[in-house]
């Protein structure tokens, strides 16, 4: 079942966060020109992010990724059930990701993946990869033996949560 959307003054008001961070982050280098908001289940803000890559020389400083793992930190849990972001642009593949594995179930979205395109930042050979019609990006190469090392973590994981 799809969410309904809420109401242009509540848009506006978690849009406008996102965007200012996303301008900040912009004119003081930061990032480029993607921002987020995460709001919680009663409605109240939890982060307005803008990208942190330049700043942090980290490339996955994507907005959405910024706010999941700032909100974690402050809310001091890795459950963000009832969450939902506000991002100025449609999240890449990562940050899809980090937000289901964060329990985050609806995404708002602005601007859209060939917006991001058309100015420079297209994920459409990720977005490929990951649908299979273009394996060339990476060669992900299992290994089926050898590696008892690798198994044996979690021997010791199933140890220490048992």
């Amino acid at each position: 079942m799809t969410p309904a959307t809420p109401p242009a003054d509540v848009l506006d008001r978690y849009f406008a966060q996102a965007v200012e961070a996303t301008l900040e982050g912009l004119r003081a280098g930061d990032g480029g020109p993607f921002g987020a908001t995460l709001v919680d289940p009663a409605g109240r803000i939890v982060v307005a992010v803008g990208n942190t890559v330049l700043r942090e020389t980290d490339i996955s400083g994507h907005a959405e990724m910024v706010a999941v793992r700032e909100a974690c930190t402050k809310l001091e849990t890795l459950d963000l059930s009832g969450h939902v972001m506000y991002a100025t642009c449609e999240p890449c593949p990562m940050c899809v990701a980090v937000m289901m594995w964060a329990g985050i179930t609806t995404c708002f979205y602005a601007s859209t993946r060939v917006d991001a395109a058309d100015n420079g930042f297209s994920d459409l050979r990720l977005r490929r990869f990951l649908d299979g019609s273009d394996t060339s990006a990476l060669d992900m190469i299992h290994l089926e033996r050898g590696r008892e090392d690798c198994a044996g973590i979690w021997t010791e994981f199933q140890r220490r949560n048992a």
